[in-house]
């Protein structure tokens, strides 16, 4: 194995890992989902606005009107999304939430026929049966439960945005990813600000979650991003089973919030499709390249 493809790897595992304790701080702020969202927006348009202009990136502004709306666009979902993982973290198990998220990359793959004219493979579409028979379990025990279905449709909804956004991402690979983040960190502060109630006015610890949840955000980024110099999108989609395995742990270890037997079941199905996806595009991948 390559040093290279070795970085790249590393790179994507501790990118995935260190997002996996998102839900963990969410839990551990311990406040209104509206004020966990404006100052998560806060916190991350700050902060990779700083590192951008560390990094001199001064070409990121958009001039044409073209991309000053795509990225809008993709800013605008980005912070929504934001929000929505937030409400739906606050709503339900956030077990579901980890689990419904990871569904992402097929709706991803369903907006890429539309919007890419992208083929999906036959594995492709078994795989997205096989995710969201994992989801309607999920569902369905929400339903049983008579508590978490809200929560858990913020879960799916934030999928779908996701699928979305990677799939613009794909269309417009020139847009500066380090910018939408900043940028859609402040929308969604922007957002919040009409919404949240009284946001100054929270505990010091809460703070302290706050903040480490933007630095966080944006540390594991950086990692995802720069892992795909190295490995290929499909072998980075592979790592994003971590996530989905972890958080449930970290929820556990920490403060005792304990998945149902339904997520933790549809929960397999989910990551499953996702590993057997990624390695049948893995695969294909290098038959096409060693023919060419």
């Amino acid at each position: 194995m390559n040093q290279n493809r070795l970085k790249g790897m590393f790179f994507a595992a501790l990118g995935v890992g260190v997002i996996s304790f998102d839900a963990l701080l969410v839990r551990l702020a311990d406040t209104d989902a509206t004020i966990i969202s404006f100052y998560r927006g806060l916190f991350m348009g700050v902060i990779m606005l700083g590192v951008l202009l560390l990094r001199g990136k001064k070409e990121v502004i958009p001039k044409d009107r073209k991309s000053i709306l795509g990225i809008a666009l993709l800013s605008l979902l980005s912070g929504v999304g934001t929000s929505l993982f937030v409400f739906s973290v606050k709503y339900t198990i956030a077990a579901n939430t980890v689990v419904l998220l990871a569904t992402s990359s097929f709706f991803g793959a369903i907006f890429s026929y539309f919007l890419l004219k992208e083929k999906v493979r036959k594995d492709t579409l078994v795989a997205i049966f096989l995710s969201f028979l994992g989801v309607f379990i999920i569902v369905q025990n929400s339903l049983n439960l008579g508590g978490n279905l809200l929560g858990d449709f913020f879960g799916i909804l934030l999928a779908i945005s996701m699928g979305l956004q990677l799939t613009l991402l794909r269309k417009f690979p020139h847009y500066s990813h380090y910018f939408i983040i900043s940028l859609s960190g402040f929308f969604l502060m922007f957002l919040m600000s009409f919404v949240a109630k009284n946001p100054f006015s929270i505990p010091f610890m809460s703070m302290f979650w706050l903040f480490l949840m933007g630095l966080m955000q944006v540390v594991a980024m950086y990692f995802i991003y720069g892992a795909t110099k190295y490995i290929s999108s499909a072998e980075v989609g592979i790592f994003s089973t971590i996530e989905t395995t972890l958080a449930p742990v970290w929820l556990w270890l920490f403060i005792g919030e304990i998945a149902p037997s339904a997520t933790i079941f549809g929960g397999l199905l989910v990551i499953s499709a996702i590993f057997v996806n990624s390695y049948s595009g893995l695969k294909t991948q290098k038959i096409s390249s060693k023919s060419e």
